[in-house]
């Protein structure tokens, strides 16, 4: 069947010599995309639910969540003294995966280049992270507008 040329073109039809009209092809896609982006807004949540139990599902798969720690390796590694007794944690089923990995790493390079105790190197650490949060080592924060009664 042999096309009849168009004699006619008017907004987005094109009318040929037998007085059929056709669709602009770009005009279909235009509203095609409309209509996939109104699609995408309205199921947005759904979406981003979707991609986070995706990421967690791979995260699972690669095996991040098993480099985690525990309180029994926390207490293996030194990690617990009589004023921070991980015995509790460990024996009460604590669902948590132990104790911070960054933390945790800084009170080891203090134990070992200071030759201090756990407890004394978590009481560094701790004034240390106060004082990167503008808190002074008594507790009150170092603001000058601060007013206290």
């Amino acid at each position: 069947m042999a096309e009849i040329p168009p004699s006619s073109t008017s907004g987005g039809y094109m009318y040929t010599d037998d007085g059929e009209s056709r669709v602009k092809s770009h005009h279909v896609l235009l509203f095609v995309i409309i209509v996939g982006c109104l699609l995408l807004f309205h199921f947005r949540h759904k979406i981003a639910e979707a991609h986070d139990r995706y990421r967690t599902r791979t995260r699972s798969q690669n095996g991040f969540y098993n480099r985690l720690s525990s309180f029994q390796d926390d207490v293996l590694r030194g990690f617990s003294s009589s004023n921070f007794d991980l015995e509790g944690n460990i024996e009460s089923n604590d669902p948590r995966k132990g104790l911070s990995e960054e933390a945790k790493l800084e009170i080891e390079v203090i134990m070992n280049a200071k030759g201090k105790s756990f407890d004394e190197a978590r009481l560094e650490y701790t004034q240390s992270e106060l004082g990167r949060n503008g808190i002074h080592n008594d507790g009150l924060p170092n603001d000058p507008k601060l007013v206290t009664f």
